[in-house]
């Protein structure tokens, strides 16, 4: 979908009662009141209950238009799983729209599309265009605003904004409107298609079958026998997306040697024994065969394959849309860029290893802090996605003991990090500005060899002994001492130094300094 353009707020609410009209279709923008975040949420986002809050007052708005115009049911347009706002749903209870009805050309009731509506508002995973009767259509945009569409006027509807707490004004168009849309051409999966999957099965004996009822959701199939077809036909969803690929494979070898040359995002498709195939983003560190558990097991029954995921990437043996009942092919899919598509790339270009900069943007969030990552050069049209997309654990922002965060790292803070990860499911890059630090330990390896006697500043006192720093920031336990106070510099012999292990053994020498 095309981004909504930036358009300026009135500088009060229209006058009760008006109907905003300056042709035969009346468009508006409902939007809340500019609320103000929480500094103490993550990212400092909108606390939930409020945006759950905005949510109701655009789903009793959009009923009682839509009761008002006599609107029963609404056609689903174009719908998405996932991957408009983003690529993470976060369903809190059941699915807005059953699966078995959540397809583009779907007819469902008013109370299904409402609820799907306040879902997509609270960007919870789902999108699609609410298309009701009478050129009644409602669109939901990147930011949460709708934008409500009508061939009718709907009486008292500013007034009936204004006490739910939302703003109405017109606009001149939807900027999701579809005929803006950009269509990507499709064949159809008739029966020259089929013929030719059967053509191929026949050559190669094996192939997956991609199916994509909705954009970001997929079934597969694996095709072992052309007697098989006709089953498999019958059960594919209404206007899905075909994509026809050669088979998963037992060599579980050259799909980890993809995975660790990973350089553009792709799907790890695999099957286990028992199982049906399923998948996942793909990740270079799941090519690594030395953890306890490899990501990617083999063995008797283990199958995989990488199915890219650009666009410009796939390359099928075969791609077709399924046509409706009465032949005619409908399915129409947008090759718009949204926000979620834009940052799926954007996180598909960064690297392990990698040295990026950002400013820290949130205190203490459990673990660690976000951070908004920089626009990086030659990255393109990049702006705001790196917003709240890094995160700094706590354990990696200094070699040194800190006892707060803002000692190292507070809001506001320009750093520069190495990426550890980036997890694109979680929409997530790990950092670390330690791993930019020379490390202390290393520089004192042959200083601090066992028998050497230091001068040290005591930094804790714990239960169990006394934490003394000895060196730059390497600290050490003298185990049982009790006495002195936090800054007073004792005289300290070193007993143990495991490098690996990161632990300095002490034990006290008489006589302070």
């Amino acid at each position: 979908m095309p981004t909504p353009p930036s358009h300026p707020r009135p500088a009060k609410a229209p006058q009760p009662g008006a109907w905003h009209a300056e042709s035969a279709t009346s468009v508006l923008r409902i939007t809340p009141p500019s609320p103000a975040a929480d500094p103490d949420s993550p990212k400092g986002r909108v606390p939930y209950a409020e945006r759950s809050r905005v949510a109701d007052a655009h789903r009793t708005l959009v009923a009682e238009a839509a009761r008002a115009l006599g609107i029963t049911r609404f056609t689903l347009d174009n719908p998405m799983a996932t991957g408009f706002f983003d690529f993470r749903s976060r369903y809190r209870d059941q699915p807005p729209v059953p699966e078995a009805e959540f397809y583009d050309g779907s007819r469902v009731s008013l109370e299904s599309g409402l609820a799907l509506l306040r879902s997509m508002v609270l960007r919870e995973g789902p999108w699609a265009r609410l298309c009701g009767a009478d050129g009644f259509h409602v669109h939901v945009g990147e930011r949460g605003e709708i934008y409500l569409v009508s061939g009718r006027p709907v009486p008292e509807l500013s007034r009936r904004a204004g006490e739910v707490g939302l703003v109405v004004e017109p606009v001149a168009r939807s900027p999701y409107d579809p005929a803006l849309d950009e269509i990507e051409p499709a064949l159809p999966a008739d029966d020259a298609f089929w013929a030719e999957v059967r053509r191929l099965l026949a050559a190669r004996g094996r192939l997956l079958l991609e199916e994509r009822p909705v954009d970001h959701a997929f079934h597969w199939h694996r095709l072992h026998d052309t007697t098989e077809l006709s089953g498999v036909r019958e059960r594919l969803a209404p206007r899905a997306r075909l994509a026809l690929w050669p088979d998963l494979t037992e060599d579980i070898d050259a799909v980890r040697g993809a995975l660790l040359r990973l350089e553009s995002p792709a799907l790890l498709v695999r099957q286990r024994p028992g199982d049906s195939p399923s998948e996942g983003p793909a990740q270079a560190w799941m090519g690594r065969t030395d953890l306890a558990y490899p990501p990617l097991p083999s063995g008797p029954g283990h199958l995989a394959a990488l199915v890219p995921v650009e666009e410009a990437d796939r390359r099928p043996l075969l791609a077709a849309a399924v046509p409706d009942a009465d032949g005619v092919l409908r399915a129409r899919r947008r090759t718009n860029e949204t926000r979620g598509r834009r940052l799926r790339t954007y996180l598909g270009s960064l690297r392990r290893g990698e040295v990026v900069t950002g400013v820290v943007a949130t205190g203490l969030d459990d673990i660690g802090v976000y951070v908004d990552l920089d626009e990086r050069p030659g990255d393109g049209p990049t702006a705001g996605l790196g917003e709240g997309v890094g995160f700094l654990r706590v354990p990696e922002m200094s070699w040194s003991h800190f006892s707060d965060v803002d000692e190292v790292a507070p809001v506001g803070r320009r750093i520069r990090a190495e990426i550890l990860d980036v997890d694109p499911d979680r929409e997530m890059v790990s950092l670390s500005v330690k791993a930019l630090l020379p490390d202390p330990w290393q520089a004192y390896v042959d200083v601090l060899a066992p028998g050497r006697v230091h001068t040290g500043t005591v930094e804790r006192i714990v239960p169990f002994g006394v934490f003394v720093r000895v060196a730059g920031g390497v600290t050490g336990l003298v185990h049982g001492a009790a006495g002195p106070a936090v800054g007073e510099r004792v005289r300290v012999r070193v007993t143990e130094f495991d490098l690996a292990g990161r632990r300095l053994g002490l034990t006290p020498v008489e006589g302070r300094e």
